[in-house]
């Protein structure tokens, strides 16, 4: 990657899951030791943002651009194919039945004005006004627990975006306050980690499992293999056991003796208060995955699928039977139409109840990884490159020339 010959501000680039990022500060233009480091710097992000593009899949609203939207909808209850199918095909074959005794009905009632047959026929007919009520209470079941269901996977979007922002601001913590380069590594190493053991751990897996990312992070040099191991071996959540260790890392620093693990000496009045804003943020990320959880573990009461399919059948049953004298052979067309928009709604309903897997309507838990991991990198990379800029001296710093010349850009994909 080459430099420009005008002040231009590193960058960190991710075209799946990070933001570009052009600070801006001048570039020191009389040190090339400096420019070498800060051009190695980009490679390195440039390099690991490839890598992470490849790592993990394209996201819905990217991948739903190629295809027709009958298949992204066919494709969404895959896992539910014979559920739907065998309802669907219950409630038309029965709507063939009322359409064939409808018109046995007309045949008689037509050769014998005024006997059986036409009473029926009146009679089913005069049920419409009882049907429309219990379509209204189905509606209202149906939307209710569709609501119901929507909300749990807008709330756990909502916890996930708190996860990415808490994650990203311990990082600039780390990179302003901390003065240890080493523990400054190994608490950025641990944020990483959280949003990876958060994700497993809502799937109902471990980061050692087949198919995990832990093996990844250890090649990545994101973790020792003794650390995972000892992930694996102590009997507790493993995104606690991430928060205990960047709690360590905050530890070890203020043990460092005369305040120097942090920029600020013991004698600032400042020094004091860092460590209650740093337990703060790890609190709420406590709060966070606690709350992920609490969506995981209490589902939906098995009363709201009751009465919804129990309303659904009792609709269709007593509609196809009205709808057949008065429609005759085009009621199984309105119930199949009818029925399967009903039926994904439901199916649809069942997958947003579970947010955290790996369907296509589910969030898109990996792409949040990969987009923490990839902005805490940056986050590093742009601390050594500001405390650069910054010693630098005074004439290279220009304040109005930079705001006017240098512009941050930002390049976010919409996740979903």
């Amino acid at each position: 990657m080459t430099m420009a010959t005008s002040p231009s501000p590193p960058t960190s680039s991710d075209t799946e899951g990070s933001i570009e990022v052009n600070p801006p500060h001048p570039q020191p233009q009389d040190n090339p030791s400096k420019i070498n480091q800060l051009t190695k710097s980009r490679s390195m992000i440039a390099r690991f943002n490839g890598s992470s593009t490849r790592r993990h899949a394209e996201l819905d609203d990217e991948e739903g651009k190629a295809q027709f939207f009958l298949t992204l909808l066919f494709a969404s209850i895959e896992d539910s194919a014979g559920l739907f199918a065998g309802t669907v095909l219950f409630l038309v074959v029965w709507a063939i039945l009322c359409s064939f005794g409808a018109q046995e009905l007309r045949g008689l009632a037509a050769t014998n004005p005024g006997g059986a047959a036409e009473q029926w026929l009146d009679d089913i007919e005069s049920c419409k006004n009882a049907v429309s009520i219990i379509g209204t209470l189905f509606v209202f079941t149906l939307v209710f627990r569709f609501n119901a269901c929507y909300d749990r996977w807008w709330e756990s979007r909502i916890l996930w975006g708190d996860i990415i922002s808490k994650c990203l601001e311990l990082g600039m913590m780390n990179r302003r306050w901390f003065a240890n380069e080493e523990l400054q590594d190994r608490f950025s190493r641990f944020v990483i980690v959280y949003s990876y053991a958060c994700k497993s751990m809502l799937r109902g897996k471990s980061l050692t499992e087949e198919g995990e990312d832990g093996p990844d992070l250890v090649k990545r040099g994101l973790l020792t293999q003794q650390e995972l191991d000892l992930m694996e071996g102590v009997p507790c959540w493993q995104p606690h056991f991430c928060l205990d260790m960047l709690r360590e890392v905050i530890a070890q620093l203020h043990m460092i003796p005369g305040g120097k693990g942090l920029r600020m000496d013991d004698t600032n009045k400042i020094h004091g208060q860092l460590f209650r804003c740093l337990d703060n943020t790890l609190k709420h990320m406590n709060d966070l995955i606690g709350s992920c959880v609490r969506i995981r573990a209490s589902g939906l009461p098995a009363s709201y699928d009751a009465i919804t399919m129990t309303s659904f059948i009792t609709f269709f049953l007593l509609a196809s039977a009205v709808w057949s004298t008065a429609i005759g052979w085009m009621t199984p067309i309105v119930v199949f139409l009818a029925s399967m928009i009903i039926m994904f709604l439901i199916v649809m309903g069942t997958k947003l109840v579970d947010p955290f897997g790996s369907d296509k309507v589910d969030i898109p838990l990996e792409c949040f990884c990969a987009t923490i991991e990839a902005q805490v990198h940056a986050i590093d990379q742009r601390g050594k490159s500001i405390i650069a800029v910054a010693s630098n001296s005074k004439k290279a710093v220009r304040p109005l020339a930079v705001r006017s010349e240098s512009k941050a850009t930002f390049h976010i994909p919409r996740l979903a």
